[in-house]
């Protein structure tokens, strides 16, 4: 675990930190009130299909980021590097300095493998 208070941190600790991400520029989302809305086509051949006899398929549907997740997620710029976002996530939220950047890098993880928003570039 990486605790943001250890005095020290190793090289590969130090690397993680460092990394840069950027959104995808295919990417569609909105900020409404601070929050992100993600906008997602629904395009898989079925909806399609289903689309096309007349059933009620939206064209996109939208995935709310909670306060948190949209905070560090209009952080990401492609010039910002983990240890920024995070220092500014806990600037913001002090509560969040807990265990801050074990979680931080483990929801960047998530938007760039599961979801597929972001890509690391450095």
């Amino acid at each position: 675990m990486i605790n943001k208070n250890s005095a020290t941190i190793n090289a590969e600790t130090d690397q993680l930190l460092e990394r840069i991400y950027q959104m995808k520029p295919e990417l569609r989302y909105e900020v409404r009130d601070g929050i992100v809305f993600v906008i997602k086509e629904n395009n898989a051949w079925i909806q399609r299909t289903l689309r096309k006899i007349k059933y009620k398929i939206p064209e996109t549907s939208e995935m709310e980021l909670d306060e948190y997740g949209s905070f560090i997620f209009q952080q990401i710029d492609g010039q910002r590097t983990v240890r920024e976002i995070g220092e500014r996530l806990g600037a913001a939220y002090e509560e969040a300095n807990q265990q801050l950047y074990d979680r931080l890098l483990l929801y960047l993880n998530h938007l760039e493998k599961n979801e597929k928003y972001i890509v690391r570039i450095v």
